[in-house]
């Protein structure tokens, strides 16, 4: 089986799980215990923080364990005034966009600084915006020009960078922002563990309470293989670099010179080096993803978190229906291989030719 949904999930590392195992065996204590296994565990959770405040440009005190993306970003509108405005994307996944829509004060603008900015007015008081879509893979243009203008605004910046720690630079020093989320299992980390980046920790209303937890800021007693596993991922994402375009662009240039009709999302734009968003007009999808996983290779129509359907950020761009209904999302990995791309690209093109069906498709109420 050839994976390329590496935007869903990533396996996890061989040194990953070779780190955790002691987690679940000798360092097994409750790291807010006062034993000698407790400290055992809590020093694994401050390695884990070390490693991943060192990813991001963080202090180890910034760093607030979750158990994935979506609580750091719930957490974060949580935070906000429920009487303030809060201005996101039309690209902004859904654990971005469903709180904010529910927090009832949103101003939804296109990605873009100029349009950003201009929608921030006398009530808003937090801005979220993706560093990368997780769709097409587009980056957020300039994110390091909002943080000084906003904080002399007086309004909170976030950035969800799920989709962009590990495969772009990402140094919270340089772009700047006041809480930043991702999460471990799309670094080749375990699934289950979060990192919500917190600049002032002391300004920071929890969402749980309990124990205490965390400096008071997470109730509940802490996910240490899992806190671990995102230590050694950080460390893996250090070591070996961001990924390179090769391979995508390998990918692209095998579906170009088919002469097979298509569409790369975002191709004349900043976007991430593995990730490639291609639309197929007059193709179902869902149904080539199906077809591509019983030829051995998977791959997806969009974000695993969409629950299928018309694409909301493909709606948004204003990309016609019959070529959006048509969309693949193709993200590669370490493991991937050339060959692999020559395989994957070479059944993705057999299939289309094989399945030319006339008829009309169902876009949905798009």
């Amino acid at each position: 089986m050839i994976y390329l949904d590496y935007n869903a999930t990533a396996p996890c590392a061989p040194e990953v799980v070779e780190a955790m195992l002691p987690c679940f065996g000798t360092v097994f204590g409750n790291p807010a215990s006062l034993h000698p296994y407790g400290r055992s565990a809590a020093l694994a959770v401050r390695r884990a923080a070390m490693a991943t405040a060192e990813l991001i440009g963080a202090l180890p005190e910034q760093i607030l364990f979750t158990s994935c993306a979506t609580e750091g970003n719930n957490h974060v509108v949580r935070n906000a005034p429920p009487e303030g405005e809060i201005v996101i994307s039309n690209a902004e996944h859904a654990s971005l966009y469903s709180p904010v829509r529910q927090h009832g004060h949103m101003r939804c603008v296109a990605p873009r600084i100029a349009e950003i900015l201009g929608a921030v007015g006398p009530k808003t008081v937090l801005v979220a915006l993706n560093l990368a879509n997780h769709e097409t893979g587009e980056l957020l243009p300039e994110p390091e020009t909002l943080y000084p203008i906003l904080r002399e605004r007086g309004v909170a910046l976030h950035f969800d960078a799920t989709q962009a720690v590990g495969r772009i630079p990402v140094d919270v020093r340089r772009i700047g922002c006041d809480t930043m989320a991702f999460s471990a299992h799309k670094l080749y980390g375990p699934k289950g563990v979060g990192v919500l980046f917190v600049r002032n920790p002391d300004k920071f209303a929890p969402l749980l309470l309990g124990g205490g937890q965390q400096e008071g800021l997470r109730a509940g007693t802490l996910n240490v293989p899992g806190i671990v596993g995102m230590g050694k991922a950080a460390e893996l994402a250090m070591e070996k670099g961001c990924p390179s375009p090769a391979l995508r662009d390998r990918f692209e240039a095998l579906i170009a010179a088919s002469g097979t009709a298509h569409k790369i999302v975002a191709a004349d734009r900043p976007r991430l080096p593995q990730t490639s968003c291609i639309l197929f007009p007059g193709q179902d999808g869902a149904k080539l993803v199906d077809l591509l996983g019983e030829a051995g290779v998977a791959v997806s129509s969009g974000s695993a978190c969409s629950g299928g359907g018309p694409s909301r950020i493909l709606a948004a761009q204003g990309v016609d229906p019959l070529y959006a209904a048509g969309a693949l999302r193709f993200s590669f990995g370490r493991d991937t291989t050339a060959e692999e791309v020559d395989v994957a690209a070479r059944t993705l093109l057999e299939l289309i030719a094989n399945h030319q069906h006339p008829g009309v498709i169902d876009v949905g109420n798009y």
